[in-house]
């Protein structure tokens, strides 16, 4: 329901009302911008005007589809960064859009609630889509058959207790070496591939509280090191104190191996692909014997 007094205000000869957005990040940080030319204060948070945020006419889709309703600025150094863009710091961003009676801000409405997609650049003037909550529907649920596991490591599922120090701990990464790879002190108790698809988060610097995703962890010389998803484009300073936790890569083989937990794999390993439904018989092969495949 519309806040009743936003209501009669609307329904008056005169308006006095602005956008409102909120923009929190998965780290926490949130900034909060509006098309009025003064700031707002609403709901304990001051929204900035004057950085040229502005937002297209919303168009939503009967198929539950992200829309075409876009959020255009230009980038400003007191609040988006360039560099933060680049470095993923607001993928998937949280954001709330309110009308707002600048005059009064306690006579608001919030108007859609969604997350940030995709972003492009141009020199110095970004374009955010808008996907609403409605979006999240037309995403695949439900058991599939794969190969793969489809239960996230850690969630009830699969069972594995996380909070341990053989699944997580905090670590100090030493400093950065060529080709983006982080080097991690200490760690003698692992072994290579352990950190492999986990994940890792800085305590401090422009990456704090932002999980990063890591692709490989090998051993060189006895030094641990760590390749990450995407590159570290913002100056970060080293040592740094990190929370790291181990990663599953869903196969079947490693959930048997590193983490001894195949009753509760979730995918169908041994089911046959494309490969062997169209493959004909071989009265030459010695495996076309009549037993069994697996086992």
């Amino acid at each position: 329901m519309i806040n009743v007094a936003l209501k009669e205000h609307l329904a008056g000869e005169g308006t006095t009302v602005a956008y409102c957005w909120r923009l929190t990040a998965p780290s926490g940080l949130s900034l909060g911008f509006t098309s009025h030319d003064h700031p707002i204060s609403l709901l304990g948070k001051t929204y900035e005007p004057g950085i040229g945020f502005d937002g297209t006419q919303a168009m939503a889709q009967s198929d539950f589809q992200a829309g075409q309703e876009e959020a255009l600025g230009f980038l400003s150094s007191d609040s988006l960064s360039e560099k933060e863009l680049s470095a993923g710091l607001w993928d998937n961003a949280q954001v709330e859009v309110y009308l707002v009676n600048w005059q009064t801000p306690e006579q608001h409405e919030l108007l859609r609630r969604g997350s940030l997609g995709e972003i492009t650049r141009d020199a110095d003037v970004f374009r955010a889509e808008f996907r609403s909550l409605a979006a999240r529907l037309s995403e695949p649920k439900g058991r599939q058959l794969f190969h793969q596991c489809h239960a996230d490591l850690g969630d009830p599922r699969c069972g594995i207790e996380l909070n341990t120090p053989a699944y997580s701990r905090q670590v100090s990464i030493t400093g950065k070496e060529a080709g983006n790879r982080l080097v991690i002190a200490g760690n003698t108790d692992i072994g290579t591939n352990w950190w492999s698809c986990g994940k890792l988060t800085f305590q401090s610097g422009p990456y704090a509280n932002q999980p990063l995703r890591i692709t490989s962890h090998i051993i060189e010389q006895g030094n641990h090191k760590l390749a990450l998803w995407s590159p570290l484009t913002l100056e970060q300073s080293y040592p740094v104190i990190a929370s790291i936790a181990a990663g599953c890569d869903k196969d079947w083989s490693n959930c048997q191996k590193k983490f001894r937990n195949i009753a509760n794999f979730r995918g169908f390993p041994h089911m046959p692909g494309n490969d062997f439904v169209l493959a004909g018989p071989e009265n030459q092969s010695a495996a076309n014997n009549g037993g069994k495949l697996v086992g």
